[in-house]
């Protein structure tokens, strides 16, 4: 069986990364919401000068939100 090595981007697919963006998701959940790894996003994203929080930006975040709600509970 003949491995598939990319996807098309098509309008829709840009719309809701455009959409990830201006929410100020990570490229992990637009990643997962489209169907690709995390490495086909980023072209696309600098193509249309999109952003998007990277990886280690997304556990810091996710780190410290569990640190303050941590400290809020004790």
């Amino acid at each position: 069986m003949p491995r598939m090595t990319s996807k098309s981007w098509t309008e829709a697919d840009i719309a809701r990364l455009k959409k990830f963006a201006d929410e100020g998701a990570s490229v992990i959940r637009a990643a997962a919401a489209l169907g690709r790894n995390t490495e086909a996003i980023w072209k696309p994203c600098r193509a249309h000068g999109l952003v998007l929080i990277g990886t280690r930006q997304a556990k810091a975040s996710i780190r410290a939100l569990e640190d303050r709600a941590l400290k809020t509970t004790l």
